[in-house]
């Protein structure tokens, strides 16, 4: 009430010509006033923002959306894992073994080894995600995880772009993400190719990436994704 009146005075002031210097508080007042005004403009705007960011997301997961049924979720990932260039080389000293796995199998791939320490996290007819045993993130986030998917549709036919290698005797290349944070190796199993994301924090070598290949199947269930 007391701001109220003080302003109603300053703008009597003023049209009859009087105005008198404002005093040091009112001023100071007016000044913390402005701050919290643009404190709260920004933070509205921070707001907006953020939710702008979670509706552009959600936009992106509905294109991956299907219209098929797939196991655990109906999620397909987008173009499966990440793109990247040719590998730069091979890490030659092997940080983790292969061991058998004995567990349940998924539906849209088989495993035969798994790196020791690694399950079976999620898996539908689009993707199987290994993860470190106790990583409770979910399946389709794929850092410092192993994955395996089929090319997407909408990819480039053409021969595995990096370092060739052969999986089962099938013509295949590894090649690693621009950032070097994980390698991708693509290999043709019969009219189909399958695309392995290996991140670095996995510990496989080039050679092992190819063994844990060559224990992968591809059932009937599993679905090429699109994107």
């Amino acid at each position: 009430m007391t701001d109220d009146l003080t302003v109603l005075t300053d703008r009597l002031a003023r049209l009859a010509g009087t105005a008198a210097v404002p005093a040091e508080a009112t001023v100071g007042r007016d000044v913390a006033r402005g701050r919290t005004a643009l404190v709260r403009r920004r933070r509205t705007r921070a707001a907006m923002a953020g939710v702008g960011l979670t509706l552009t997301m959600g936009a992106g997961l509905g294109v991956l959306l299907v219209a098929q049924d797939p196991v655990d979720g109906g999620r397909s990932p987008a173009a499966g894992p990440s793109q990247g260039g040719p590998t730069t080389g091979d890490s030659s000293t092997a940080e983790v073994a292969l061991v058998s796995y004995s567990g349940r199998q998924p539906e849209g791939f088989t495993v035969a080894k798994v790196p020791a320490g690694f399950v079976v996290q999620g898996s539908d007819a689009f993707v199987l995600t290994l993860a470190p045993t106790g990583d409770s993130s979910h399946y389709l986030s794929f850092a410092d995880k192993l994955v395996v998917t089929l090319q997407s549709l909408d990819a480039a036919p053409g021969a595995p772009e990096g370092t060739p290698v052969e999986v089962d005797g099938e013509p295949g290349a590894i090649r690693e993400a621009p950032d070097g944070l994980a390698r991708t190796l693509s290999y043709v199993d019969g009219d189909r190719r399958v695309e392995i994301q290996a991140w670095r924090t996995v510990g496989l070598t080039d050679d092992q990436l190819v063994e844990f290949a060559e224990g992968i199947g591809v059932t009937g269930a599993a679905q090429a994704p699109r994107g």
